[in-house]
């Protein structure tokens, strides 16, 4: 599966739509106050923006007609023309490496120096559109200018315009930009914090984060965040996995419909099919770490509900380098980059992986070697226990 069609682009898909009503609502509470040096500067960049769109028009068209606009060809195709009128430009997904990195960089190192800098950085979204950054440093504090074009009828068009102050803002020895807005207390629609990669990474790395990592990630489950072993699955979660893995190798969620309180009695077939093409596992081994009746030959499973549901906006993974081992397995070296608490290495570890010779692989071994303790391991909630299952469900 592409990492595209994964979980991680289901929450970016909705920070984008709450972050488009809540900047929507901001310029329209705002209009009566705009001056005219600011709508003169709006018009510009529109001008400037939709003239951008307008020079990869044919590569938007041969996707849109194709339907290609969000794979990462297109998205590289795209940058690639971005780079040559001059702009620092990147994924949204950070799947590619930022164009005209030289420039970001060089503004995060002067105003990390308080010197005056601008720049302007765009960030690819879905269907061929961007959000742009226009950023002022100046004395250590950064504003931005955030404007967002998108395609309506073949036509480029910008539609919303947001400036504030950035209430945060780092840039991080591995080469990520971070930067915050201020949301009041209460505030509980998207996060205010985002982050993109400056520094370029080995393709390499990319695709087998792409191939091994990101099938799993972080989000509902504790494979990168346990250490565990072929000898000893013990802290693994299988359910979660099974949930995760059923959906890489049949591109659709598992046939058990979500509810409160809700439990269903699975063949056993179908879930130790699902955990065998990914671990060298047993089916004794699987049953001591789930429920096993043996007279039905069903695992019970119980899907997550409100009580036990992960938060959204956990970090997503990525694999900054890799090893081939003596035995034929290849070791990756995975980090946690977690935009909401504005870190880029929340959790390391190791994660071995086994390629198999139809091209397949499986899971090894995981081993964390470092985890910010402030923050590691927050976003992920177990799932609930008999007793607390018992609690809030009762006999249900």
């Amino acid at each position: 599966m592409n990492i595209l069609e994964g979980n991680r682009k289901k929450m970016l898909l909705l920070f984008l739509c709450l972050l488009l009503i809540f900047a929507g609502c901001s310029q329209k509470g705002q209009k009566g106050e705009e001056t005219a040096e600011e709508r003169t500067q709006e018009t510009e960049i529109e001008k400037e923006s939709e003239k951008l769109a307008e020079g990869y028009r044919e590569i938007y068209e041969a996707a849109a007609e194709e339907g290609t606009l969000d794979t990462l060809e297109t998205k590289q195709q795209i940058l690639s023309c971005l780079e040559k009128e001059g702009y620092a430009a990147v994924d949204r997904e950070d799947q590619l490496d930022m164009v005209n990195s030289d420039k970001m960089e060089a503004f995060c190192l002067d105003a990390q120096a308080g010197k005056q800098a601008e720049v302007v950085l765009l960030s690819l979204i879905e269907e061929g559109g961007f959000v742009r950054y226009d950023l002022t440093a100046e004395d250590g504090k950064i504003q931005v200018h955030l404007s967002t074009l998108g395609w309506k009828n073949r036509e480029p068009k910008v539609y919303y315009h947001h400036a504030f102050t950035a209430h945060s803002w780092k840039y991080t020895d591995r080469g990520y930009f971070f930067l915050e807005e201020y949301q009041p207390s209460g505030y509980d629609s998207a996060p205010g914090q985002i982050g993109f990669r400056v520094k370029p990474l080995d393709e390499t790395c990319r695709e087998l984060n792409r191939k091994y990592v990101c099938p799993v990630g972080y989000e509902g489950n504790n494979l990168l965040i346990t250490d565990w072993s072929e000898q000893d699955y013990t802290g693994v979660d299988f359910y979660d996995l099974y949930e995760d893995l059923y959906y890489e190798e049949y591109g659709r969620n598992v046939p058990h419909e979500r509810g409160e309180g809700v439990e269903y009695q699975v063949p056993a077939e179908e879930i130790e099919d699902v955990l065998k093409d990914y671990f060298r596992i047993s089916s004794e081994q699987i049953r001591v770490n789930m429920v096993y009746d043996p007279q039905q030959q069903t695992y019970r499973y119980r899907p997550r509900g409100m009580n036990d549901g992960t938060l959204p906006y956990g970090p997503y993974p990525e694999v900054t380098g890799y090893e081939e081992q003596e035995d034929g397995t290849l070791k990756l070296y995975v980090e946690a980059v977690w935009e909401r608490k504005m870190n880029d290495r929340v959790v390391s570890s190791e994660l071995v992986v086994r390629l198999l010779a139809d091209g397949s692989f499986q899971y090894v071994s995981n081993h964390v070697t470092s985890f910010d303790e402030a923050l590691a391991f927050s976003w992920y909630e177990p799932r609930l226990t008999e007793e607390e299952w018992q609690y809030y469900y009762g006999d249900s």
